[in-house]
């Protein structure tokens, strides 16, 4: 889905279709035919549709009567984007999920992850209400993983960070249309930041591989951006490890930690210098909100990282 915002009252089962696979990537669509005594079909199929583009992820709102899902193997393609799909359900009637032999059946308040490189089925029943997200499994690197490892599998949203996602999505599907330009990249890294904390959090003392850790290590990263004592020992610090180790930890991604930190808070620069209501801000104000206080190290910096400077990002809007 390239941008805008769609909205369908009243699809039928196969506008249901063309929008899921617009939205997401090809699908197959199917309503059960319930018919009365006389034979007589009982209800025509209903779904109301609302999507859009928010930020790196597409977000869709699906309402209506009951239907099933599914991604075979003979819709997946190598040109396809490869994608994560996250679904919250809030449907009366619980969900049955299947992927890879993985099978559940979620119930209102639940999430429920699939793997869309792979075949899956999800059947809803009806006054389904179900939030779907879709994301590209390179925006969230070494977490994609993570979050797939859960394919098919319910992670109730009752608590935690996963009870803070699920009001999130709640309140994005009740006013898509209402975000645009800088909004909507705002609100698309806080939908990227909560799925990382909902998805990879883990108990204390429970985190079996290096992968999680350093999961855990970037949401924790994220969530303090704007801190100037943010670096290596006191992010290892915070984790209980030395210094030597997260440097380990980071060497395995591909990309060292003071890299990834400096891109990260790079990113957000530059982002708040092409957004015009961030004009009556400084450069220098724009950069220490991310934690960067050197006027000469950031010039240095989005030069190499984007070849531009802050003045000439300003006057690109």
């Amino acid at each position: 889905m390239s941008g805008g915002a769609l909205h369908v009252h009243q699809a039928t089962v196969g506008e249901l279709q063309t929008a899921a696979s617009t939205v997401l990537a090809p699908l197959a669509v199917t309503a059960p035919r319930a018919l009365t005594s006389t034979g007589v079909e009982a209800g025509a199929f209903r779904a109301d549709i609302d999507a859009a583009v928010v930020g790196r992820a597409a977000v869709a709102r699906i309402r209506g009567s009951g239907h099933l899902v599914q991604r075979s193997a003979r819709a997946i393609s190598s040109t396809d984007p490869e994608l994560l799909k996250i679904t919250l359900h809030r449907s009366p009637e619980p969900a049955a999920a299947d992927q890879g032999g993985t099978q559940s059946r979620a119930q209102s308040g639940d999430f429920v992850v699939f793997d869309m490189t792979r075949p899956y089925r999800l059947a809803v029943a009806d006054d389904c209400d179900v939030m779907a997200v879709g994301i590209s499994r390179t925006e969230l690197g070494r977490h994609a993983d993570t979050v797939a490892g859960r394919a098919a599998r319910r992670l109730p949203a009752d608590s935690g960070a996963q009870a803070v996602l699920a009001t999130f999505l709640q309140g994005l599907g009740s006013h898509l249309d209402e975000l645009a330009g800088p909004a909507q990249a705002h609100a698309g890294d806080a939908l990227v930041s909560l799925l990382l904390a909902a998805f990879t959090e883990t108990e204390p003392g429970r985190m079996d591989t290096a992968t999680e850790l350093v999961d855990r290590i970037r949401v924790y990263v994220l969530a303090n951006l704007s801190d100037p004592s943010l670096c290596v020992d006191s992010v290892a610090a915070a984790h209980g490890i030395s210094a030597r180790q997260l440097h380990r930890l980071f060497r395995h991604t591909g990309i060292p930690f003071a890299a990834w930190l400096r891109g990260e808070r790079l990113a957000r620069i530059r982002r708040d210098l092409l957004d015009p209501a961030q004009d009556g801000r400084t450069t220098a104000a724009v950069a220490a909100r991310w934690g960067l206080h050197d006027p000469r190290h950031l010039a240095r910096a989005l030069k190499s990282q984007y070849g531009t400077t802050a003045r000439d990002l300003r006057r690109e809007r």
